[in-house]
């Protein structure tokens, strides 16, 4: 011990300024040897050796930061003291027993000071200059019509039946009965082993939420099944079904049920046999025309109205822009919704609601339209019939049915990056246009403002923060070595499963927040950020915006980069 204190003052250079990096101090410090284990003839020299390093110390011309290393060396020589392994400097600014002490002793953060997120924000993901953009799209379902959540009971009652009078489903069935708490968008199903589950954007699963039936999964079942937490790309591509729209509540709600139901009930099946007569008996409802009608018999109940959707509207006619629907609605349907979101709204200026749209096209079976699409037609809705012509020209106040986006190009000459479009499903509505065409798109989320309002809550902040603390010292406390660092770990990993769980169930109890895992983005957040440059909770929040205004992304930090807040 001597020899190596003899060694820290013929090594330093006493004009030598350390850094408060560690690895400007190797050359000067050998670490290990003050931080192995001691052992028992080191031991007996401790009071030998302690003298010496004080004088040591006292004698060089060292940063304050070193002394302080130093004098943890000192404290370090106590026999009773556990060992520290060979790390970097964020780690030696604590022993064990001062990082056991300060965690124990911690006081609640104020987080009084700290700004909340307005629920009915924009958010953003890519700079958008309005300015630049002169047509603006829309699509009906979830976008300009903002449905209530009693829309979802109806499709899932009537998908149940649709399998028990049609496909012969056991008749019991129909007893079930639909659980708004259940599920989250976002989801993904696999149809080789039946189980219903959220990934991260790396395909990782979150532990607790994977789902058989409605019986939850323990880490150690999924990992029998997949080996690990995380699937193979190749998989996910061949098995998963993405639920990517809030019309797929109750397709999940669907598939867990009766899975649930066959499993008690002790019946053999395939699971992708049961998710493709439940897509089949869902898709069955919103085309055979038994949902839209029970909607448009009680708009009040099933359509929520904003007062200020018409002001929008006329706020981007006025100025120029032009406007356009898209949506695989019929016209019937999509135009009595229309008529009651814009009772009272209208403009003098405009007899009826298609006199402010340039373009209306309807039953355009997206996604296949951004593709091959079919010939557009254009459809007189007061005698109810098709036109033959070839459609060259789109007149404001026509109805136009089918087209792709090739031709509604080709038509209307609105391209690239001056038409933005906005929906509520990733892929049905925003990945092809923005990839072919250069569209600008916004999504529309409606559970955004749930997701935000929750967030802003004290005590999820509170959890949070604790949270962040716990796994601060988790990452510290791993690099000593002992019974006492063992079972302090521990207790950790247990506080910190806690935490989690804390943070998880106010979003949903067995899935959490659509938007992130435990630690990163979900799948659904990743192509959130991939497909779309901006996204809000309804398309009236984007009123208050002046129509020159710039749509700046925040700042996005890599794990390795400052974070300056």
């Amino acid at each position: 011990m001597i020899k190596n204190i003899q060694r820290i003052k013929s090594n330093i250079n006493t004009n030598f300024v350390i850094s408060s990096q560690l690895s400007h101090c190797k050359n000067t410090i050998s670490k290990d040897r003050f931080f192995s284990s001691t052992s028992s003839s080191s031991n007996n020299n401790n009071n030998e050796d302690r003298p010496l390093l004080n004088k040591a110390s006292a004698n060089l011309h060292l940063s304050s930061k070193y002394h302080s290393i130093l004098n943890q060396i000192t404290s370090g020589l106590s026999p009773k003291t556990e060992s520290l392994q060979t790390t970097h400097h964020s780690v030696l600014n604590l022993s064990l027993d001062q990082l056991v002490e300060t965690y124990n002793n911690k006081k609640t953060v104020d987080l009084s000071y700290v700004p909340t997120n307005d629920p009915q924000d924009v958010y953003i993901n890519s700079e958008l200059k309005l300015d630049e953009i002169n047509v603006f799209g829309f699509d009906y379902d979830y976008t300009l019509a903002n449905y209530s959540d009693k829309v979802q009971h109806i499709i899932y009652d009537k998908a149940l039946n649709y399998l028990v009078d049609e496909l012969k489903y056991p008749a019991n069935l129909k007893e079930l009965t639909f659980d708004p708490n259940f599920a989250i968008r976002g989801l993904h199903f696999d149809v080789n082993t039946g189980l219903l589950m959220k990934l991260d954007f790396l395909n990782n699963i979150q532990a607790g939420a994977i789902y058989h039936g409605r019986r939850p999964l323990s880490k150690e079942e999924v990992i029998s099944i997949y080996g690990s937490m995380q699937l193979k790309r190749k998989y996910t591509y061949e098995y998963l079904k993405s639920m990517s729209d809030i019309f797929c509540l109750p397709e999940a709600c669907l598939v867990s049920d009766i899975i649930q139901f066959f499993t008690n009930s002790n019946f053999a099946f395939e699971p992708r046999i049961i998710f493709e007569d439940i897509t089949k008996a869902v898709g069955t409802v919103h085309l055979g025309g038994s949902l839209h009608n029970e909607i448009i018999n009680d708009f009040p109940r099933y359509l929520n109205k904003h007062p200020l959707l018409g002001d929008f509207l006329y706020k981007l006619k006025s100025s120029g822009k032009k406007l356009f629907l898209l949506t695989n609605n019929s016209f019937h349907y999509a135009n009595a919704g229309m008529k009651y979101l814009l009772e009272g709204q209208l403009n003098s200026k405009y007899s009826d609601w298609t006199q402010m749209f340039d373009v209306v096209m309807t039953q355009c079976d997206k996604p296949a339209f951004f593709g091959k699409g079919r010939p557009f037609r254009m459809y007189n809705y007061e005698s109810n019939r098709y036109d033959w012509n070839e459609v060259t020209e789109f007149s404001s106040g026509k109805v136009y049915i089918g087209g792709s986006l090739q031709q509604f190009t080709k038509i209307s000459g609105w391209r690239g990056r001056s038409v933005v479009y906005f929906g509520d499903h990733l892929y049905s509505d925003l990945v092809e246009p923005s990839q072919k065409e250069g569209w600008r798109t916004g999504v529309i989320i409606k559970e955004l403002e749930t997701e935000v309002e929750i967030q802003n809550s004290p005590k999820y902040r509170e959890n949070l923060a604790e949270l962040l603390e716990i796994e601060d010292v988790i990452r510290r406390c791993q690099f000593f070595q002992g019974d006492k660092k063992d079972s302090f770990l521990e207790s950790l990993k247990t506080e910190r499963y806690r935490k989690r769980l804390a943070l998880k169930e106010p979003f949903n109890p067995n899935f959490g927040s659509l938007f992130r895992t435990h630690t990163n983005a979900t799948m659904f957040a990743s192509s959130l950020q991939r497909h779309a440059d901006i996204y809000t909770s309804k398309i009236e929040n984007l009123i208050s915006y002046p129509l020159n205004f710039v749509f700046y992304p925040s700042r996005n930090y890599l794990p390795h980069e400052f974070k300056l807040n």
